[in-house]
């Protein structure tokens, strides 16, 4: 995949209580990514962006109100 295209998977990252606490007590980030994006792609920019080795990515598909 190319660097252009895993540039864009992550949209922003989320920040609540509930994303602050997970990522303090389990090391976690959450992120808002675009929905086409499978695990592989956001574990690829991840890697990229960041520079750090993920071990495995969850997703959740939220509805809107």
């Amino acid at each position: 995949m190319s660097n252009e295209k895993l540039m864009n998977v992550l949209l922003a990252p989320l920040v609540s209580e509930k994303t602050t606490n997970i990522g303090e007590k389990y090391n976690q980030v959450v992120f808002k990514v675009v929905p086409d994006a499978n695990k592989k792609e956001i574990k690829q920019a991840v890697e990229l962006l960041f520079s750090v080795k993920v071990e495995n990515v969850r997703t959740a598909n939220v509805k809107g109100k």
